[in-house]
C-alpha cells in the first residue's frame, strides 16, 4: 500500500511539473504590453495615413499590419489609436509634453496654467526656478484664484512636473552683443544650410508692431513709444510676416489684436488675413506654435520641405515636432544684420500701409467728411493685406541677398524700397502735419511684440481664456456703432457688381494689368454663381 501511495505521488508530481513547465513557457512567449507615448501615436497615425495611398504602399510597404508590427502593437490597439485620431491630434496641438503616455488631468487646471505661464517667462529670461519656489508661487496663485483647499505638496509638485515635462537644469548665460566674427561664422554655416534647399523653399519670419490707428497728426506723440502695454495697447497690433527668399511666396500674415471678436467682425465669416488675440496684442509661444503647425500642414499637403529662419525671441521657445519645416535660429542679437525682414521688407510693408492711411484721409477730405477718419481692426487688416501684396519680389530678394542668402555672388538690383513718388503729392495735401512721411512710417519702430506678464495679468489672461463671454471685453472703446456694417442682400450685391463692372469698362481702370483684370473677372463670376 505504501508503494502504491508513493507511485501515485510521483505520478501527480510529474503531471504538476509538466503543467508548470508548459504554463511558464506560454508566459514567456506572451506579448509584452506596449504603451505608446504621444509622439509615437502621432507617428503611427501619420504612417497609417501614408499607407492608405496605394502608391505609398508600393513605395514604402507600410500597410496597417506593417505599422502594427513596427511598433509592436496588436490590431485592436492600432484600431483604437486610429479611432481616437481627432482627440490625439487635439492633444498634440495643445500640449508641449509629447513624452506622456496618458493624459494626466489636474485638479486645479487654472492654477497650473498660471504657474506654467509664469515658469516659461522665467525660463525665457534665464532665471533659475527651483521646486520650492514653484510650490510657493502655486500657493500665491491659489489664493488669488480663491482655491482655499489647494495644497502645494511634494506629491503635487512631482505630478505637476510630469504633466508638463519639467526638468530643473542649471541655467547657462546667453551671448552678449553681436560682433563681426559671429556674423562671419554664420555666413559660412548659412551656405551649407542653403545647399540642401531650393531658394523658393527658404523662408524668414518675424513679428512687427503696428500703431494701426495712428494718423499723421499724432506721429510725434508716438515716436519711439515702446508700448509694453498700458494706455496705448488698444492702439496697436502685432503682425507676423513670412516670405521665401525669392519673394515669390509671401505667406498670409498673422494679425494679433487685443480682442478675440472685435465688433467690426460682426457678421463676417472670412478675413483676408489670419487673426488671433490676447489682452496685450502680443505674440506668445502658444500662438507662434499654432502658426507653425498650420504652415507645416500646408507644406506637408504640398509635399514640400522648407527651411525657416527665425530669431530667438521669447515667443519662439516652443517648437513642436514638424514634418515639413526645419527651423533654424539666427545667432542671438544679430537680427539687425542677419535677418532679411529687418533689412527693409518690414519697413517697405509699413510704408505701403501708411500710404493707405494717407489716401483714406485724402478721400475723407475730398468728400468733406465732418468726422475725422477712424480706423478699426477690420480696416487695418484690409490695408495690411493690400500693403503686404504690394511688397515686390525684387525688394524681398534684395533684402535676403544683403544678408548672405544667395548661392551666387551677384549684386542686389536697384529698386527703391519706398512706394511710388505720387505719395509725396498726397502727403503735401494734408494740412497742419509736422514732420515727413518717413517719420510717420517709423512712428512704431522698436514697438514691443512680446513681453512679460505680471501675476495679475497672468490670472486675468487665464480667466479670460476660460470665459467665452469675455471675447469682446477689450473692444469697448475700439469700435463705434458705425463700424458695424449692415448685412448685404443678394440683390444689393448683384447691383454692386454691375456698377463696378460698368465703372471698370467705362474708365479702363484695368487696361494696364491683364492679370488683375482676369482675376477680377474671375472673382465676379464666382460671386455671380454664389448669388444665383
Amino acid at each position: 500500500m505504501f508503494l502504491h501511495f508513493w507511485s501515485l505521488l510521483v505520478t501527480w508530481l510529474s503531471q504538476y511539473i509538466f503543467v508548470w513547465l508548459l504554463t511558464s513557457n506560454n508566459m514567456s512567449t506572451k506579448r509584452k504590453l506596449t504603451t505608446l507615448i504621444l509622439r509615437e501615436k502621432i507617428a503611427v497615425i501619420n504612417a497609417v495615413k501614408s499607407g492608405m495611398k496605394k502608391k505609398d504602399v508600393a513605395a514604402h510597404g507600410m500597410k496597417k499590419k506593417d505599422v502594427a508590427a513596427q511598433y509592436g502593437l496588436p490590431a485592436s490597439t492600432l484600431s483604437t489609436i486610429i479611432k481616437n485620431e481627432a482627440d490625439i491630434l487635439l492633444r498634440y496641438e495643445s500640449t508641449s509634453n509629447l513624452s506622456s503616455k496618458r493624459r494626466r488631468l489636474a485638479e486645479f487646471p487654472d492654477i497650473e496654467e498660471c504657474l506654467i505661464t509664469w515658469f516659461k517667462q522665467c525660463r525665457d529670461k534665464n532665471i533659475s526656478v527651483s521646486g520650492p519656489l514653484l510650490r510657493e508661487k502655486a500657493e500665491e496663485f491659489s489664493k488669488s484664484l480663491g482655491h482655499n483647499s489647494f495644497c502645494a505638496s511634494n506629491g503635487w509638485l512631482m505630478n505637476f512636473k510630469k504633466r508638463h515635462e519639467l526638468v530643473f537644469k542649471k541655467v547657462c548665460g546667453e551671448s552678449a552683443s553681436v560682433n563681426n566674427e559671429i556674423c562671419d561664422e554664420w555666413n559660412i554655416e548659412l551656405q551649407s544650410l542653403l545647399k540642401d534647399y531650393e531658394p523658393k523653399d527658404v523662408f524668414n519670419a518675424d513679428e512687427t508692431g503696428l500703431f494701426f490707428k495712428r494718423l499723421p497728426d499724432k506721429t510725434l506723440i508716438f515716436k519711439n513709444e515702446k508700448c509694453h502695454g498700458g494706455k496705448h495697447s488698444k492702439e496697436r497690433l502685432t503682425i507676423l510676416l513670412a516670405t521665401n527668399m525669392t519673394g515669390t511666396e509671401k505667406l498670409k500674415p498673422l494679425v494679433i489684436g487685443n480682442a478675440k471678436k472685435p465688433r467690426c467682425f460682426s457678421g463676417l465669416q472670412t478675413l483676408p488675413l489670419e487673426y488671433d488675440a490676447n489682452k496685450k496684442a502680443w505674440m506668445t509661444a502658444e500662438i507662434f506654435k499654432g502658426w507653425l503647425i498650420k504652415v507645416d500642414k500646408k507644406m506637408t499637403k504640398e509635399k514640400r520641405k522648407i527651411l525657416l529662419f527665425i530669431d530667438n525671441c521669447t515667443a519662439h521657445n516652443i517648437i513642436p515636432p514638424l514634418k515639413a519645416i526645419k527651423v533654424k535660429f539666427l545667432p542671438p542679437n544679430t537680427t539687425s544684420k542677419l535677418q532679411p525682414l529687418d533689412q527693409g521688407i518690414i519697413k517697405n510693408f509699413k510704408s505701403f500701409y501708411r500710404k493707405e492711411v494717407v489716401r483714406k484721409l485724402i478721400i475723407d477730405m475730398e468728400q468733406h467728411s465732418a468726422s475725422p477718419s477712424r480706423i478699426n481692426v477690420l480696416d487695418a487688416i484690409r490695408m495690411a493685406d493690400k500693403a503686404w501684396r504690394s511688397v515686390s519680389a525684387t525688394t524681398i530678394s534684395n533684402c535676403f541677398r544683403s544678408c548672405g542668402f544667395s548661392m551666387t555672388q551677384e549684386e542686389p538690383s536697384e529698386e527703391p524700397l519706398e512706394p511710388e513718388s505720387s505719395l509725396e503729392v498726397d502727403w503735401n495735401r494734408l494740412q497742419n502735419i509736422k514732420g515727413q512721411f518717413e517719420d510717420y512710417v517709423e512712428c512704431d519702430e522698436g514697438l514691443a511684440t512680446t513681453g512679460t506678464l505680471t501675476d495679475a495679468e497672468i490670472i486675468d489672461f487665464v480667466n479670460q481664456n476660460g470665459d467665452a463671454d469675455n471675447d469682446n471685453e477689450n473692444d469697448d472703446d475700439q469700435t463705434d456703432p458705425a463700424d458695424i456694417k449692415p448685412s448685404v442682400s443678394n440683390k444689393e450685391a448683384r447691383a454692386a457688381i454691375d456698377t463696378l463692372r460698368t465703372y471698370m469698362e467705362r474708365y479702363c481702370v484695368l487696361s494696364k494689368s491683364e492679370h488683375l483684370e482676369s482675376a477680377t473677372t474671375n472673382n465676379m463670376q464666382l460671386l455671380q454663381r454664389h448669388l444665383t
